[in-house]
């Protein structure tokens, strides 16, 4: 029975032919299976690619154990957002542009070999963008798995269901959010934001402006919370507390410890 595959596969299968190196057989091989129709017809084929890709993980995870290779990424933001998409999805431009970073940009495929991260500004909050090779190697995607949620791009829709297909296999269940390069920044900052369920707290004193860095807490949160992240003793000697913002009924109310805070809420919290 013919295997009717499509001209994607025959690329990769020749892309796999001249792999050199093990990473780029293992990123030719997650192609093939990508692009490989599922019928009875290519069940056996589909056995022997998934049985190669196996071999060569298992290789590639027993190297890197041995010379130590297996690196993690140290949080620097108030959330962490892994970026996840096919080879030359625009991941590392993506990063330059959201965070000012300036990471060589490449149009040959699989250029990233290791996560590269940035910083951008959010309100005053730190979004930490991690680009995830398109190696997909499991260590680079064990990244995903302690992220707050999972930023999605491609040129197109097809390219975006091949990297959730990528995020199914490994079993990476985040919140995602998708990117077609047809969303403005800051709209893109706020859809992240939203899905990574935190909202942003301004805190202030008595008769003074706000801060501009704000207290990132969960979605939920309460003025306890917020107290308690500034000292245990503002919780302690709580007196009352004002809010100005969406969860004020009018701005500046007086609320008790239990008032539940909402994004971009300004809290003053007098002690006794």
């Amino acid at each position: 029975m013919p295997i009717n595959a499509p001209p994607e596969f025959f690329k990769a299968q020749e892309k796999y032919l001249k792999a050199k190196t093990r990473e780029e057989k293992i990123a030719c091989l997650e192609e093939m299976i990508r692009a490989l129709p599922k019928h009875k017809g290519t069940e056996n084929l589909l056995a022997q690619l998934k049985a190669k890709l196996a071999k060569l993980r298992e290789q590639e995870e027993r190297i890197s154990k041995t010379r130590g290779k297996k690196k993690g990424i140290r949080k620097e933001g108030d959330i962490m957002v892994a970026v996840v998409g096919v080879p030359n999805s625009g991941k590392t431009k993506l990063l330059n542009l959201l965070c000012g970073t300036s990471f060589a940009e490449s149009p040959q495929m699989f250029s990233t070999v290791e996560p590269q991260t940035g910083v951008a500004d959010f309100k005053g909050a730190k979004i930490q963008f991690v680009e995830i090779p398109a190696f997909f190697k499991r260590q680079h995607l064990a990244i995903a798995h302690s992220s707050d949620c999972v930023l999605i791009l491609g040129k197109n829709e097809k390219e975006i269901e091949e990297a959730k297909k990528v995020l199914s296999e490994f079993r990476v269940e985040k919140p995602v959010v998708e990117f077609l390069w047809n969303t403005d920044f800051e709209e893109l900052k706020r859809k992240v934001w939203s899905a990574c369920g935190m909202i942003r707290i301004y805190t202030k004193e008595r008769d003074k402006p706000s801060s501009q860095k704000p207290v990132v807490v969960k979605k939920g949160s309460t003025v306890r919370d917020v107290a308690k992240r500034i000292h245990e003793e503002f919780v302690k000697h709580f007196k009352f507390a004002r809010v100005w913002g969406k969860s004020a009924k009018f701005p500046g109310e007086r609320v008790g410890l239990e008032h539940e805070l909402e994004d971009g809420d300004i809290v003053e919290i007098r002690i006794k």
